[in-house]
Order: C-alpha cells, then sequence, then structure tokens
C-alpha cells in the first residue's frame, strides 16, 4: 500500500454497522447516498464456513479509475493518497460511478452531482482519525499509512470477490482470521465459493 487507505480485520468485524453511522451523522449523507456499507459473506451459510462482514467504502487507489474517467477535472489525489471530489466543478455525468470498479462515488439526486468518501481529510488534518474508524467498537476498522502495509491486489487477492478488475490498485488491506480454527473455515468457504 502506498497510499492512505483501510485495513479490514475479517476476525474482529461484526457487521455492527458503527462505521456506517459514524460516516453517515460525520458527513451528513443526504437521502440515497451512501459512501460506506457492510457487506457480508456467506449469507447462503455454505457449511464449513462463517458469515464475515466487509466495510466497504472508497479505497483511495493508486491509480483511481474515478479520476481518469472524470471529463470536468472534478476529481484530485492529495499527496498522501487522499481521493477527493470537488463538488462544485462535477457536472454530474456519472461516468465517474460506472469507471469505479469497486461502486465507491455516489449520485446525489436532489443536487445532481456525484459524492464518495474523503477519508475525513479534514479530520486527518487536524491529526484525527476518520469517523469511520473512531466509531469502530472491535478496532476492525484501521486506518493504513504508506508505510503500514500491502494493498488489496496483494494481501487480500485470496479473499473471495475483491480482486482488481480495472487495475486501479486499491489501498485497501485485510487481515485475515487469526487462529487456526478460524482462518480454516475462511478457506473452506473460499473453496465453496469457487466452484
Amino acid at each position: 500500500m502506498s497510499g492512505t487507505g483501510f485495513t479490514l480485520d475479517l476476525g474482529r468485524c461484526v457487521g455492527c454497522g458503527a462505521c456506517v453511522l459514524a460516516c453517515r451523522l460525520a458527513n451528513d449523507w443526504p437521502a440515497g447516498v451512501v459512501w460506506r456499507r457492510i457487506l457480508p459473506l456467506n449469507l447462503d451459510r455454505h457449511g464449513g464456513g462463517p458469515t464475515y462482514h466487509f466495510s466497504l467504502a472508497c479505497h483511495h487507489c493508486e491509480c483511481p479509475a474515478c479520476l481518469a474517467a472524470c471529463p470536468a477535472g472534478a476529481y484530485e489525489k492529495r499527496p498522501d493518497g487522499v481521493v477527493r471530489l470537488d463538488p462544485s466543478r462535477c457536472v454530474g455525468c456519472r461516468y465517474c460511478e460506472m469507471a469505479c470498479p469497486f461502486g465507491a462515488p455516489s449520485y446525489n439526486r436532489a443536487e445532481g452531482v456525484m459524492t464518495k468518501c474523503h477519508l475525513c481529510g479534514d479530520r486527518m488534518d487536524l491529526g484525527q482519525l476518520p469517523a469511520c474508524v473512531s466509531a469502530c467498537p472491535t478496532e476492525a476498522l484501521r486506518l493504513s499509512s504508506p508505510e503500514g502495509g500491502r494493498g488489496l491486489s496483494h494481501a487480500a487477492e485470496s479473499i473471495p470477490g475483491f480482486c482488481d478488475p480495472a487495475g486501479c490498485a486499491p489501498n485497501l488491506g485485510f487481515v485475515r482470521p487469526r487462529g487456526l480454527k478460524r482462518a480454516e473455515l475462511l478457506d473452506r468457504l473460499q473453496e465453496v465459493l469457487r466452484k
């Protein structure tokens, strides 16, 4: 991981939604706009595998597809890796939404512009953690620094359903469940999902 992003500990996330609520409250999402969501894995309860929860938002990619697709130049990437969207420059064409393989940009119908996670850059500038990270009661969601590890395309390539189809190099890492039994259960679930 060469930019700032998120790390999610799969053994700790319980899917409580505190991160989603904190993000909504801190950023005052309008109706229909979603910056962070919880996606469960193993909803069908395949035998031999528990349900894991993925807390996901913008991955602040190394090569953001949203930035490349925007004809208005509304996106910028800060030196620390945070990918920001300037709504005053957005023309509402939704090309970024179509380009992002992770579904991060969210359309604000009332304003006619796109919105997205900005990793609480204003809070980070003050030395604070993003609202979602601060709110996580199990410390499953963490902020990753450039020195802190490698991104999703490397660290999480074995997590089912998470690939990098557009070559964006997302700054999202996963910590596999600790303990032989839980790691074995995840491996077994991955085998079932690959079939």
